[in-house]
């Protein structure tokens, strides 16, 4: 097990979050709505509250922070190794790709789903902890949930039309791609994600790449 964590080169060691929105939720005719107070959820148990959550699925990478993300709902909750799949898979429009060799778990996830553990080891994924300040991570999802509630608001300016999952799942690709083509927040780094991510490192192993 680490009891450390260092990112030699991108796809060393991912983060996995799932997380119901603490301000997102689905109306009964469709539209997406933003709740400034912040709502008390966890994901144990979401499916069954009577409101319907969005739930952000992002995996990130910790050497680039480059990472995908979809967007679902706590009444049609993904499981997590389909979410991989899809994460890990080479993307006709997209760059992020690979089975990492290390992925962090955070231990909600675990004890929900605990037939990953099983599925990860069968692809020689060793599952981590969060450790202390690993986790800190999670502004990954923070700063995902404000493009998502800012496209949802752009959307309803410019179309004058309310923004639905279906609405919102179609921008997603566009939302990734702008998010990974920023510039990273580290101390002498002037480089994208996707710069970072892409960039060559002695020692990095090929890429495994879903079937």
């Amino acid at each position: 097990m680490l009891n450390h964590y260092r990112s030699p080169y991108p796809n060393y060691i991912y983060q996995l979050f799932i997380t119901p929105s603490k301000h997102l939720y689905v109306l009964k005719d469709k539209r997406l709505k933003w709740q400034s107070k912040a709502l008390e959820v966890k994901l144990d148990g979401i499916e069954d509250v009577e409101r319907e959550h969005l739930v952000h699925y992002v995996l990130a990478d910790h050497t680039s922070a480059a990472f995908y993300a979809e967007v679902g709902t706590s009444k049609t909750l993904v499981n997590p190794a389909d979410f991989l799949t899809r994460a890990w898979s080479q993307k006709p429009d997209f760059f992020f790709q690979g089975i990492p060799e290390n992925l962090v778990v955070p231990t909600a996830v675990s004890k929900k789903y605990p037939e990953v553990s099983d599925w990860l080891k069968q692809l020689d994924v060793r599952i981590v902890p969060p450790a202390s300040g690993f986790y800190a991570g999670i502004h990954q999802v923070k700063n995902w949930e404000k493009d998502v509630a800012n496209h949802i608001s752009f959307h309803e300016y410019l179309e004058k039309a309310p923004c639905t999952l279906e609405v919102l799942c179609s921008k997603t690709l566009r939302m990734l791609e702008m998010a990974n083509d920023s510039q990273i927040n580290r101390p002498g780094i002037r480089m994208t994600r996707k710069q970072l991510w892409e960039m060559p490192v002695e020692g990095r192993p090929p890429l495994r790449v879903m079937a």
